[in-house]
């Protein structure tokens, strides 16, 4: 997949090769939005053009709303590795500032879909484009006839509730793991380096890898999740806890740390990958420190359960 960089509509020249794209923020590149990228594809099939996604960088809403620290599902980075997997032929992305959220339509369609070369446009049936979102499929349909055919989704659903990042980032905040995955067509996964902690999990027999966490993900609900964490190329299984510690160990900041499973090794300065199977409890707080240590393993063993079964569906 190519990467294609559009920092000014000023400095964009007319491709010399026609495209079917799709276009939007993509924030998850959830189950409906896997739906509209691989309709994107075999629409570029049919017609011999090259596929590809527009996308924005930031993220529209925050340069609109002027907020400056919004949690993401998959922030561009994690996208990028996810497209990477899916087969287009090129990644487009448009550099969002306030000139270009005060394009209008009309302006919108001149400054970047024509000039990109665009031939078919595929989209959802709820989209919007231009200032305040004044566009919509009726107006691509009549204005941009001439130039692109438009080529109309209708929405996934789940429960007759629309697939969105709203709905998985609701989920995510809940702590309900299933429903996320369910949406997301995969495990939800977070990144960051380990960094050093105060080191006392390994006193009662649990060691873990303090993440910082690179980007701006959104972290589940507090509770002890059951997944895999990827080190140095290399897939574990590890039980994840996210919480202030309330029995043992307690931090005013929320902490983010994996005991990786029959893994000794020290990986400080590390970049790891954790991902979210199950949800298996709550953050408690234990009357004492051996209270906690039981539910500890019977979490580990728990995680084991879990993990051992998924992997024996791979």
């Amino acid at each position: 997949m190519k990467q294609i960089l559009i920092r000014d509509f000023h400095e964009l020249k007319h491709f010399d090769f026609k495209l079917a794209a799709c276009i939007g923020y993509f924030d998850g590149i959830h189950k409906g939005h896997q739906h509209l990228i691989n309709k994107t594809i075999d629409e570029a099939k049919k017609r011999g053009v090259s596929s590809a996604m527009i996308t924005f960088n930031p993220d529209p809403w925050t340069v609109i709303t002027g907020k400056n620290s919004v949690n993401h599902i998959t922030p561009m980075k994690e996208k990028v590795m996810i497209l990477e997997q899916l087969g287009l032929d090129y990644l487009i992305v448009i550099e969002f500032s306030k000139d270009v959220a005060a394009l209008s339509p009309q302006e919108f369609l001149e400054y970047y879909l024509i000039p990109l070369n665009v031939e078919a446009l595929i989209v959802g049936e709820d989209f919007k484009f231009g200032y305040n979102g004044s566009g919509n499929i009726a107006y691509l349909k009549e204005h941009a006839k001439h130039h692109f055919d438009t080529v109309v989704l209708s929405i996934d659903k789940t429960n007759s509730k629309k697939i969105g990042t709203t709905l998985i980032v609701q989920s995510l905040l809940k702590g309900d793991i299933k429903e996320a995955n369910e949406l997301l067509g995969r495990d939800y996964e977070i990144s960051g380096y380990v960094i050093h902690g105060r080191k006392q999990g390994r006193k009662i027999g649990f060691r873990t890898a303090n993440m910082d966490i690179v980007d701006e993900y959104v972290i589940p609900a507090e509770g002890v999740y059951a997944g895999f964490v990827e080190v140095k190329g290399k897939t574990y299984q590890a039980m994840l806890s996210i919480g202030y510690n309330p029995t043992f160990n307690h931090t005013e900041r929320l902490s983010v740390e994996t005991h990786i499973l029959d893994f000794n090794e020290e990986i400080y300065g590390e970049l790891i990958k954790q991902s979210f199977v199950a949800k298996l409890r709550g953050q408690i707080k234990f009357n004492s420190v051996d209270e906690l240590i039981v539910q500890m393993n019977h979490d580990r063993d728990q995680t084991r359960e879990i993990l051992n079964a998924r992997e024996a569906q791979l």
